[in-house]
């Protein structure tokens, strides 16, 4: 069984009576893990099997960079990458839109981190490369990446349209790569799209602290009372 967790920002108990009492549970983390060391994933990979993407509060800190980046659970992010897992091609698109690299529909700025480093000023450079904010904004040429290959789920932070603050890019995206649901993250408020047509393929927000099975049901809706 998949399980898609909406974004726990630091907090993970609630997931635990779910993958506690299955078996063979893949579970994937649709970004905004927010944390502050691995201990965490590896808690949680005693369980089940853990994938995840990045949102944009996972690069706000550097500490909250390096538990995802600086060791070897960089490997189980699936940002710009297909993977099978448990018989589904899944496909990620990690981190977020931003003005000063791209917010479509507006042309982008920069096409990669790369093109981004060269009109830089060298005292913004971290590590090498781009800013550490940027570390988690979207690019270009990691949309290209994808629309190149076939999947049956696309995983991603940030919404498509028809959600209010959705992109249509990601449609268009989900569209070449022929996939059959899109499940995103990112917004708290498990947008509902059963109302609304949408097309060849099902979009599941999958809120704050919240749990979906690979249906697109819910297992468990948080609320953000922050």
């Amino acid at each position: 069984m998949i399980l898609f967790a909406g974004d726990p920002h630091g907090s993970f108990s609630h997931l635990y009576p779910f993958i506690q009492q299955r078996e063979n549970i893949a579970l994937i983390i649709l970004g905004d893990l927010q944390l502050t060391s691995t201990e965490e994933l590896e808690r949680l990979a005693k369980y089940c099997d853990v994938w995840f993407i990045h949102g944009n509060h996972d690069s706000k800190t550097a500490t909250a960079f390096q538990a995802l980046w600086g060791s070897e659970w960089k490997n189980r992010n699936l940002h710009t990458k297909i993977v099978d897992i448990q018989g589904k091609r899944i496909a990620g698109l990690g981190g977020v839109f931003r003005g000063q690299v791209w917010m479509p529909p507006n042309k982008p700025l920069f096409f990669d981190p790369i093109h981004y480093c060269q009109y830089c000023p060298p005292e913004k450079i971290w590590r090498g490369g781009i800013p550490l904010r940027h570390r988690s904004s979207i690019f270009p040429s990691d949309v290209e990446i994808l629309e190149q290959q076939q999947a049956d789920i696309l995983i991603c932070h940030e919404a498509p349209k028809p959600h209010p603050s959705g992109f249509n890019v990601i449609n268009q995206l989900a569209e070449k790569m022929g996939v059959s649901q899109i499940y995103h993250g990112h917004h708290h408020d498990n947008f509902s799209y059963n109302q609304i047509s949408q097309g060849a393929y099902q979009i599941i927000n999958v809120g704050f602290r919240s749990l979906c099975d690979e249906q697109g049901n819910y297992l468990l809706v948080g609320v953000d009372d922050r």
